[in-house]
């Protein structure tokens, strides 16, 4: 059961959602076909019932099966679950708000009837956050029992950390600093505390990054297969032009894309508004893409952890920090993306507008944190597409057809309506 979670663990963090929310974050553009519709702000119910199945089918549902079975027994088994249950909950909650938790698992068969609910309520996403929470609490729990209480433990079918306990406990407390962060405009205070408590124990260099994997050209990461399949997205001239500003070239930028073909490497983007005029916009560079599509990327980074650190430093008033932690962050970021080839650079100050900007541009490959962030801190200023068919960039995605065609509680909400915590 575990190599099939991860896989939709994976799916569903590098996949459609993941491209929807780079074209809003203005990483890419869409420019052909299907693509283009997200490049105007163009989403529809339909677009979401694969998103969705994948979320609450393929990944959340299959991890509740697993630590109800097994916590008992096979408590490591348990616990990558639990992370996994979390990570899932957590796109959900962030693109939808609301959405179903404490009743959308219990469904059964019993003598030829179906128990529990097939219409779950909207939990509040509070409510969700704090089950969030509470999954990784547990999952911390069941990933520090001794050896010995498990009957088999992890190994090779653990496709992302192989097993390791030690590695998946720090991504566990790297991943409750992301959600206790969401929380700033709620409770700006204790959040920053407890980023920083709960950093202390995760992630401490690039070397305990979480990557999906994909190990051959039949299981291609859906940033290269997208890009094999169809190839409609392309460079965005907005991030091309924040990563290369008062003459200096971010050495990210020929890891993000492909500029060979545009002219001496000069990096070529879509023109916001505009639909690829140039023709040799740059598709995806080495970070993400390498033909065969067998790259990793990334789920939860040191880099992420030392932004979440300086974010919340800065909120706590602790200037000097702040800056340390963005600065080591923007170096994780770098190494990572460009391999250890790459020199990097450092800011000066550490305000809240710096911070999540330079967030915002390491983020290229977790666009939908980039997402969460934007839409909870107006960071980083990002012009409205101008032929887009809203005058804004939506704050939400639209409820699945599939689900609220079945379930009365699954209401449309307008797509400028904040989820509680951008609020």
């Amino acid at each position: 059961m575990l190599p099939g979670v991860e896989a939709n663990t994976t799916m569903n963090y590098e996949g459609g959602m993941a491209r929807i929310a780079c074209i809003f974050m203005q990483y890419q553009s869409g420019v052909v076909t299907g693509s283009s519709q997200y490049e105007t702000y163009l989403m529809t119910s339909t677009d979401m019932d694969n998103y969705w199945g994948g979320l609450y089918v393929g990944a959340m549902k299959n991890a509740q099966l697993m630590y109800q079975m097994y916590e008992s027994s096979r408590p490591y088994y348990a616990g990558i679950a639990r992370i996994n249950m979390a990570i899932n909950m957590g796109i959900a909650t962030s693109l939808w708000g609301d959405v179903p938790y404490s009743q959308a698992f219990g469904l059964g068969i019993q003598g030829g009837n179906i128990t529990g609910t097939t219409q779950p309520k909207m939990d509040a996403q509070q409510s969700i956050l704090n089950a969030i929470q509470a999954q990784l609490n547990q999952a911390i729990t069941d990933l520090n029992q001794p050896y010995a209480s498990n009957t088999t433990v992890p190994g090779g079918d653990d496709v992302m950390f192989q097993g390791n306990t030690t590695a998946w406990i720090k991504v566990a407390y790297t991943l409750k600093a992301r959600y206790f962060n969401w929380t700033s405009k709620r409770s700006p205070g204790p959040s920053a505390d407890s980023v920083v408590a709960n950093l202390a124990l995760g992630m401490a260099s690039n070397a305990d990054n979480l990557y999906t994997a994909h190990n051959s050209t039949a299981d291609q990461n859906q940033w290269a297969a997208f890009e094999n399949g169809r190839g409609y997205n392309v460079a965005n001239e907005t991030l091309i032009d924040s990563l290369n500003i008062n003459g200096r070239v971010d050495p990210r930028t020929n890891w993000y894309f492909d500029t060979t073909g545009s002219g001496n490497g000069t990096p070529v983007g879509n023109i916001l508004g505009q639909l690829n005029p140039n023709g040799n916009d740059n598709m995806l560079g080495p970070y993400l893409y390498n033909g065969a599509g067998t790259l990793p990327t990334p789920v939860v980074t040191y880099a992420e952890a030392e932004f979440l650190l300086a974010e919340a430093q800065e909120r706590l008033g602790s200037s000097a920090s702040a800056l340390t932690a963005l600065n080591a962050a923007i170096a994780a970021s770098i190494s990572n993306v460009t391999q250890g080839q790459g020199t990097t650079y450092t800011v000066p100050s550490a305000s809240l507008h710096t911070i999540m900007t330079e967030k915002w541009k390491a983020m290229f490959g977790q666009p939908l944190e980039a997402y969460a962030d934007y839409r909870r801190t107006t960071f980083p200023s990002l012009m409205v597409n101008p032929i887009g068919v809203l005058t804004y960039i939506p704050q939400r995605f639209p409820v699945d057809l599939q689900e609220s065609t079945a379930n009365p509680n699954a209401v449309f909400i307008p797509l400028n309506v904040p989820v509680w915590f951008a609020q």
